[in-house]
């Protein structure tokens, strides 16, 4: 008589085949791969066309190419196709592995690594801010301050006719340690723009590795899914095409954040304070890290008497760390001064901002005068204070709520209440709610992850330019595979969330 085998319930967990990751694996390469063909065409607004801003897709080889509309239309269909792709391939990568847990982590490496080759490849995508790193870099190897003028004091040449004319006469808004690396880059590059801007892609590259390598040991120490974890961070198209694709240096400071978070975690606290300070020494906010890890260090005393001496010894080894960085620089602390010309761009999308504007036009309709620039000032300034509190208290809170939810939603509250918002600072904090994610957070993370994609996309300036039949063919096609996929993929899969959250709330 054979014995009668068990029928798996329906709510156990299943084991991972081993080809269950290869078709939104493969479907993912496809996508990125349609981004790269769709900057490269003649006309793409996607990335700069310039001779000298990359190794190929300049004005000088498009040319030779011709630029119609209809090519045109053909580059922005593929980035738009290809975004989307990626997308949709990420939402099934991260439901497979849900709905498997516990697979192996070298599962989603390879996908990783696929996804990310072509995007390694592109021209720097959907912003021109890596040239103004080289430039800055470049006045760093010439003997200029970044911090007491902009890259117009170069003068006319290849550095400066890349730079974005908005922050041609910035100042630098990043840390000292980040600008030495960038004159360091510069001279390593022999002054050559292009090898620059490749370094600092880089650079980048080296960001998300160090993300990749310690997501998942942060996710197992706080007992989630480490390949969930990977998939939620790492291969977040955000994180890929906007911020390793723009070669923005954010991707530098979150590695070392979360390399921070790591050594703390295995009980080096010191090291993971002096890792808060170099990423700070990048950009800023990473001091926020600095506070957790201090925080964390203090709540593992044994005593109130270990905690004030661990308190004491947190912060002078953050100060005393700033302060030999900024000595060692020889820009001393002028770069303090520079942290507030990001907030040059004043914005309706930004929400301290438009507060701001809505105040100055309600004053000017009172007949007190709009003073715009004082109101804006005013609201961020409240905005900054209102961050900070609210820091303050995931950080206390950081033993209930977690670690890296509370540095996750500490930096997520200082982009949106911070003096401007751009696409690629969600990821500050959705690397670190990425470990944790669960129910409406992790819908909310993947849900804005994939709006943001699209956020910084510049407008498809087409109609007139290409025969009107094509276009609507193209854009009737594209936006009925979207609606397709939200009807069959996503709705019911958000619907089984908002029912699993709707019974975890119920007595």
């Amino acid at each position: 008589m054979r014995p009668r085998q068990e029928t798996p319930r329906a709510d156990e967990p299943r084991p991972l085949r081993p080809l269950s990751l290869a078709v939104p694996g493969i479907t993912g390469f496809v996508g990125a791969v349609f981004v790269l063909v769709g900057v490269v065409q003649p006309g793409s607004p996607f990335v700069l066309k310039a001779p000298g801003a990359w190794f190929f897709a300049t004005s000088a080889t498009a040319s030779s190419a011709g630029s119609g509309g209809n090519g045109t239309l053909l580059g922005i269909m593929l980035v738009y196709a290809g975004v989307a792709v990626m997308i949709g391939s990420w939402f099934e990568v991260v439901r497979t592995l849900r709905r498997h847990p516990g697979a192996a982590l070298r599962s989603v490496v390879p996908i990783a690594i696929a996804w990310a080759t072509p995007v390694v490849a592109m021209p720097p995508l959907f912003s021109r801010d890596v040239y103004s790193y080289a430039a800055q870099g470049e006045m760093v190897a010439r003997g200029y301050s970044p911090y007491s003028s902009g890259p117009n004091v170069l003068g006319p040449g290849p550095f400066l006719g890349l730079v974005d004319p908005l922050w041609r006469s910035a100042r630098a808004a990043y840390g000292p340690a980040w600008e030495r690396l960038s004159g360091g880059l510069v001279q390593l590059a022999h002054h050559d723009v292009l090898a620059a801007v490749t370094a600092f892609r880089g650079v980048a590259l080296l960001g998300v590795v160090l993300m990749a390598w310690g997501i998942p040991v942060l996710a197992q120490s706080a007992g989630r899914d480490r390949a969930t974890a990977f998939a939620l961070a790492v291969l977040n198209p955000l994180v890929l095409l906007v911020l390793l694709g723009g070669a923005h240096n954010d991707a530098l400071m979150l590695g070392l954040l979360v390399v921070a978070c790591v050594m703390a975690r295995r009980n080096h606290f010191m090291a993971g304070l002096v890792l808060c300070v170099l990423a700070s020494e990048v950009k800023i906010p990473a001091l926020i890290g600095a506070a957790l890890v201090g925080w964390w260090w203090c709540e593992t005393a044994a005593s109130r008497h270990q905690r004030l001496l661990r308190f004491l010894m947190a912060f002078v080894a953050v100060a005393g760390s700033v302060a030999l960085v900024s000595a060692a620089s020889g820009f001393g602390w002028r770069w303090l001064d520079g942290l507030s010309d990001p907030g040059v761009v004043v914005s309706w999308l930004d929400p301290t901002s438009a507060i701001g504007l809505a105040l100055s036009h309600l004053s000017g309709l009172l007949g007190y005068g709009r003073h715009s620039g004082a109101f804006v000032e005013f609201a961020r300034a409240i905005g900054l204070a209102g961050a900070a509190a609210l820091s303050v208290g995931w950080i206390r809170r950081s033993d209930r709520i977690g670690q890296t939810q509370a540095l996750g939603w500490s930096l997520i509250v200082f982009v949106v209440l911070g003096p401007v918002i751009w696409p690629w600072y969600e990821t500050w904090g959705f690397v670190f709610v990425a470990v944790m994610a669960e129910g409406w957070v992790l819908l909310v993370v993947m849900a804005l992850s994939g709006v943001a994609c699209y956020a910084d996309v510049p407008p498809a300036r087409i109609f007139g330019m290409a025969d009107p039949i094509l276009e609507g063919i193209c854009w009737a096609g594209l936006l009925t595979a979207v609606s397709a996929y939200a009807a069959v993929r996503l709705l019911p899969s958000l619907g089984r969330s908002l029912d699993g959250l709707n019974v975890q709330r119920s007595p």
